[in-house]
């Protein structure tokens, strides 16, 4: 999973410093490209899972009671699982697909 996000942080990297500054409606129309979108789409996905599960790892270090830790991992995962959906569907919609 990690190196799935590397990968993809190293791709996008590169591409955004090989274009040099964007304007708002240039890296729109950079992301609306298919395959950059979907590109991104994954990286975002496998960015939040990430975070996700570095979260669920802080809880269940710091947090005392069983109960505590349950209640705040599952409340953590839908923030995350959330923020997925919001950013997924922002991509499409820059793609033309929703």
């Amino acid at each position: 999973l990690s190196l799935i996000s590397l990968i993809l942080l190293v791709y996008f990297t590169y591409l955004i410093a090989s274009l040099g500054p964007l304007h708002y409606s240039e890296a729109r129309s950079f992301v609306a490209t298919p395959h950059q979108g979907i590109a991104l789409g994954l990286l975002v996905i496998v960015g939040l899972f990430h975070a996700a599960l570095g979260v669920q790892m802080i809880i269940e270090d710091y947090i005392p009671l069983a109960s505590g830790r349950l209640a705040l991992v599952m409340m953590a995962r839908g923030v995350f699982a959330i923020a997925s959906l919001v950013s997924l569907i922002a991509v499409g919609h820059i793609i033309g697909w929703v």
